[in-house]
C-alpha cells in the first residue's frame, strides 16, 4: 500500500469513528433525562472533539485533490460518473467556494468562471443547505444524449434506464459534481459539450465553468448533451461489479 493510500485508509477510518459517535450522540439525546445520561453525552463530545482533531490531522497530510475527494466521499463510477456526499447544512456554494480556492493555489486559474461565480455567490439556492446528508450519483454527459431535443432527451432518459427514475439534476447539484470531478479525476465530466439541466445548462471551457440557458430550448445541438441522476441500485450494483472485479 502506498503511503497515499495508507493516509486515505486513516482518513476513512477515522471519518467512519466520528460518524459512529455522532450517530450514538443523537440517539442518546433524544431520550436522555437522568444524570447519568448527561454525563454519557459530555464523554462522546468529548471523544468526538478529539476524534475531529485526529481527522483534521489526517487531512492535512493528503493532497489538496485527495482531501477534497476523501472530505465529499468521492467515488468516480465511470467515464461521466460520479458518486459524492454532500453533508448536512453544507450549500453547494461552499464546496464550490473549496474548489475554486484549491484550484487557484495549484493552477493559478479560476475553476468557476469569475462572473458566473459572482452571481452564485448571492442566488439563494446555491447558499442553502439540507438537514440531513446527502449521498448523490450523477451523469453528468449521458451517453449518446447530444443531438436530441429536451423532450426528446426526457425521453431517452426513460428508456435508457428502463422507465425508471432518471431526472435531470439541479444546476446546483450538477455544479458540485462537475467540480468535484474535476478536481479528483482532473478530467472535463462533459466531455466538452454543454449539458442541460433542470433550469439551465452548464459547460467547461478554458474560461472556467460557465452556465447558458439551452434547458428552455426545445432545439436540436449536436453539442448539447443532459445530465441525469443515477439510483443508489446503480451505485450498488457498480460497486458490487468491481468488488467481485477485485476477488477474481
Amino acid at each position: 500500500m502506498s503511503p497515499e493510500s495508507e493516509i486515505l485508509r486513516q482518513f476513512q477510518e477515522s471519518k467512519g469513528r466520528l460518524s459512529a459517535m455522532k450517530d450514538d450522540y443523537d440517539i442518546i439525546f433524544s431520550v436522555a433525562n437522568t444524570p447519568e445520561e448527561f454525563e454519557t453525552l459530555n464523554v462522546i463530545a468529548n471523544r468526538m472533539r478529539a476524534e475531529e482533531r485526529i481527522l483534521g490531522e489526517i487531512q492535512a497530510k493528503l493532497h489538496p485533490r485527495e482531501s477534497l475527494g476523501a472530505k465529499y466521499s468521492v467515488e468516480i463510477m465511470g467515464l461521466t460518473q460520479i458518486a459524492f456526499v454532500i453533508p448536512a447544512n453544507v450549500p453547494p456554494i461552499r464546496i464550490l467556494e473549496e474548489v475554486q480556492e484549491t484550484y487557484f493555489a495549484l493552477e493559478k486559474g479560476h475553476y468557476v468562471f469569475p462572473n458566473r461565480y459572482t452571481v452564485w455567490l448571492e442566488m439563494p439556492s446555491f447558499n442553502e443547505g439540507n438537514i440531513a446528508d446527502r449521498s448523490l450519483c450523477i451523469d453528468g454527459c449521458v451517453e449518446e444524449s447530444q443531438n436530441r431535443n429536451l423532450a426528446d432527451q426526457k425521453l431517452f432518459l426513460k428508456r435508457k434506464f428502463d422507465g425508471g427514475e432518471a431526472t435531470m439534476p439541479t444546476v446546483e447539484d450538477l455544479a458540485v459534481a462537475h467540480a468535484l470531478y474535476f478536481m479528483v479525476a482532473q478530467r472535463d465530466l462533459f466531455r466538452g459539450m454543454k449539458i442541460r439541466a433542470l433550469s439551465a445548462s452548464l459547460y467547461y471551457d478554458n474560461q472556467g465553468l460557465g452556465l447558458e440557458r439551452f434547458s428552455l430550448d426545445w432545439n436540436r445541438y449536436p453539442d448539447v448533451g443532459v445530465a441525469c441522476y443515477l439510483s443508489s441500485a446503480w451505485v450498488e450494483k457498480i460497486r458490487e461489479q468491481r468488488r467481485m472485479g477485485r476477488e477474481s
